[in-house]
């Protein structure tokens, strides 16, 4: 399985600011679809305390950068994958659904795309008070997991071929030896 959005956020928290691994840790359980849109509206000065369990009391910086950047990067990744046009369409037809929304996987990312992502990080976490080379070295970490996460799938994907072509060859051993157990048998 590929790392999800709340997985790199985690990661890069567990090593940018592990002080706010109870705040990742809570988001874990909450409607990704809602974490999303009232961190947004925060971001854009439209709300007090976002989630509704004292954020606004809480200095988190790296949380809500890294949430919304890797989230914006994922979203123009498959939308520039499927071609907006059908996405469109599709979100036009289907109506709007009331089950929560878990958080997205990570697609592979191209250089473009994971400079964006740097770009977006470091002039965000600036915008919120952020030293430069803290800023840098945030960026930096994130993009680190992005493209980590890019290859996480793909290595999956060969081991279980590996242990599909292994569990094979070891069937068709077997097989082989209970025919010549049978064949001495007579």
């Amino acid at each position: 399985m590929r790392a999800t959005v709340l997985d790199v956020v985690r990661d890069v928290v567990d090593q940018r600011a592990p002080d706010e691994r109870p705040l990742v840790d809570d988001l874990t359980g909450m409607d990704y679809g809602l974490v999303v849109r009232r961190l947004r509206q925060a971001n854009d000065g439209r709300g007090g305390d976002p989630l509704g369990f004292g954020l606004s009391e809480v200095t988190a910086f790296v949380t809500p950068v890294v949430l919304l950047a890797v989230d914006e990067a994922c979203r123009a990744a498959v939308a520039e994958a499927t071609g907006r046009l059908l996405s469109r369409a599709l979100g036009r037809l289907r109506p709007p659904s009331r089950r929560p929304t878990a958080p997205p996987e990570v697609p592979d990312l191209d250089r473009n795309q994971l400079a964006a992502v740097r770009r977006r990080v470091r002039t965000e976490a600036v915008r919120r008070g952020l030293p430069e080379p803290d800023a840098e070295a945030l960026a930096d970490s994130v993009v680190a997991r992005l493209a980590l996460a890019g290859t996480e799938g793909s290595e999956q994907a060969e081991g279980s071929e590996q242990a599909e072509g292994s569990e094979q060859a070891e069937g068709s051993e077997q097989a082989e030896g209970s025919e010549q157990d049978g064949a001495s048998a007579t």
